[in-house]
């Protein structure tokens, strides 16, 4: 898909005679605020509001979609605030149908089913253009009312305005049920014909509840809407599911009360009930759509857009400030990055994908770890059993390392004896698993969030077990951090930070020990940088782009240091600290000194 733009008038800050291209059957656009993005969404849309009258008004330009022009009639466009206030779904009857005919036939008599007389109804028009078929004349207005109500009812049409986002649901339920009413009527009758309603394809609420189950979306419809005195049985309401996915019949659900993003969501399933036609709507443009869209609601979009429109030959293009629309897109997504005028004349640039790929690592890996809501709890409750009485746990698998060194080295002055190296939580990669790398015997990887979390839900597991208050768990941290810290004596839980204030573990070793070399790779620390150039001030070495920020701070860097060919030159703190373990780096007596307060503290906690 190749829309192309060519505008022929100012439109804001889109100067006359602007032109662009777009390509792709789904379209992102990003930029900064003020890039203007949503003033490209109106410009492809066409029509805009006039400020001195406050009604709408055709742009001046021209689009094509694979060089064919198209107008607003062919073009649906949505944002995020227009889906919030989606209408309670209501009970449909056959009124409906009988005031769609009459409307239908009044605009026929009227105005010959002009669509440049009633603007807002141009796609009603169209489609009952479409039933009359060669009945219609548009020069003649001869149809008799019968036949011509008698068709629009027999269609099961409903005229409404031109927003395929709104409530169509209690129509589209009604249509079904009154066909399957009038299927098992015919059956009954004398050498009627046999009736099987799937004859009429799958009904339209189990068509949302097989979506929403796809979504993962904790509401469902009943299954079983029938016609009573020409009306639904009942108004068609959301209902809550239990695990099983059963209906709660007294939970139910008004759309008022779902989240925003939520109504955004379930407003883009009604519509994909519509069955649009692919000959009416061309394109659908989503202006910041996704505004208040959590990672797991932001696929659900990808999964609605893609099964109702995208695959069905309408184009989409789509504008965000989300991180996780990027990098949540399908794999053919085009994207475009779009500027302020005053930064380029161009405007709009195309992105490779690989741009986004660390960030969409990132969001992929955090939307995976949330969205299995069952294994998400498990991990969030878990708690780390040992059959030592202590068990003291490190933040990140590199500390562990130097305290168990400086513990050895204090044990050889007959210090902390009734500190044990057996007490440490000694965890890593599998690979250090497997290959027993200092003594790794644990999979696991406790950051500093984790195990917070991991000694706050301790607690609360011994709120109601005495016995394993018994056993003592203690956690270190880093001093670089704004956690607070835990302690319940009762409890036998305790945290607290190493000391200085504000430095990693290392910066306990002397500033010649962290610069050792390791097979020609170092550690190395931002003050020996630039802080304007990102050079170092004696090597012939450069920090990259992530590592930039430390330059000329006092913090450790063990990732993109370059040399003139870049190659990387920076040790990582895990081969540090295996390199500490091993004796592979000589650590001063007055270093592990440093560590004496962390002992001290720990006994501390025996107490």
């Amino acid at each position: 898909m190749i829309v192309k733009i060519d505008l022929k008038e100012k439109y804001k800050s889109f100067d006359q005679n602007f032109k662009t291209e777009l390509d792709g059957k789904l379209i992102i656009l990003s930029g900064v605020n003020g890039s203007g993005k949503s003033q490209l969404i109106k410009i492809i849309y066409g029509k805009i509001d006039e400020p001195t009258t406050g009604n709408k008004r055709a742009l001046n330009r021209i689009v094509t979609l694979d060089n064919i022009e198209i107008n607003w009639q062919n073009i649906e466009i949505r944002s995020f605030k227009d889906n919030i206030s989606i209408p309670e779904v209501v009970k449909s009857s056959s009124s409906i149908l009988n005031s769609s005919a009459e409307q239908a036939f009044s605009h026929y008599k009227n105005h010959g089913l002009n669509p440049i007389l009633n603007p807002n109804f141009v796609s009603s028009i169209t489609k009952v253009i479409k039933l009359l078929g060669d009945l219609y004349d548009e020069n003649s207005r001869n149809i008799p009312e019968g036949i011509f109500k008698d068709i629009i009812r027999n269609n099961k049409f409903i005229w409404r305005q031109d927003d395929v986002f709104s409530d169509i649901i209690g129509n589209i339920f009604f249509n079904h049920a009154i066909e399957i009413s009038e299927g098992q009527q015919n059956a009954g009758m004398v050498d009627g014909p046999a009736f099987n309603p799937l004859s009429l394809g799958i009904a339209p609420w189990t068509e949302l509840n097989e979506l929403f189950t796809l979504l993962k979306f904790e509401y469902r419809f009943k299954d079983n809407y029938s016609i009573s005195y020409g009306e639904l049985n009942e108004t068609p309401i959301l209902f809550q599911i239990d695990s099983h996915g059963n209906i709660i019949e007294d939970e139910s659900r008004q759309l008022n009360d779902l989240s925003d993003g939520e109504k955004a969501i379930i407003s883009l399933c009604f519509t994909s009930l519509q069955k649009i036609d692919v000959s009416d709507k061309k394109l659908l443009l989503f202006d910041e759509f996704d505004a208040a869209l959590n990672p797991s609601l932001v696929e659900s979009f990808f999964i609605v857009i893609e099964k109702y429109f995208i695959n069905k030959g309408i184009g989409v293009v789509i504008t965000t400030h989300s991180p996780a629309t990027i990098t949540l897109a399908p794999e053919y997504t085009s994207y475009y990055e779009m500027f302020k005028k005053n930064d380029s004349e161009f405007r709009i640039f195309k992105v490779n994908r690989d741009d986004y790929l660390e960030l969409q690592k990132v969001n992929k890996s955090f939307y995976e770890k949330i969205n299995d809501q069952n294994r998400r709890i498990k991990e969030l409750e878990a708690n780390i059993e040992s059959d030592e009485n202590v068990l003291i746990i490190t933040e990140g698998k590199t500390d562990w390392k130097y305290i168990i060194k400086a513990l050895q080295y204090f044990h050889h002055k007959q210090e902390f004896l009734e500190i044990k190296e057996s007490y440490f939580y000694r965890f890593g990669t599998l690979e250090d698993v497997q290959q027993n790398i200092c003594g790794t015997n644990v999979y696991a990887d406790l950051g500093e969030a984790q195990l917070n979390s991991l000694l706050s839900n301790e607690i609360n597991f011994r709120t109601g077990n005495k016995d394993k208050r018994k056993k003592i768990q203690i956690g270190v941290f880093d001093s670089d951090t704004d956690i607070k810290n835990k302690y319940k004596n009762d409890y036998g839980v305790f945290s607290f930070k190493i000391e200085p204030n504000n430095i990693s573990t290392e910066f306990l070793f002397d500033d010649s020990e962290i610069k050792t070399e390791i097979n020609g790779l170092r550690l190395y620390i931002g003050t020996e940088f630039d802080e304007r150039t990102a050079r170092h001030k004696a090597e012939n070495i450069t920090l990259g782009v992530t590592s930039s920020k430390r330059a000329g701070k006092r913090e450790i860097i063990d990732t993109d240091v370059f040399d003139e060919n870049s190659i990387n030159k920076s040790l990582s703190k895990e081969k540090f600290a295996q390199a500490v373990f091993n004796d592979e780096i000589i650590i001063s007596e007055k270093s592990y000194e440093n560590f004496r307060h962390i002992f001290s503290k720990i006994v501390e906690c025996f107490s």
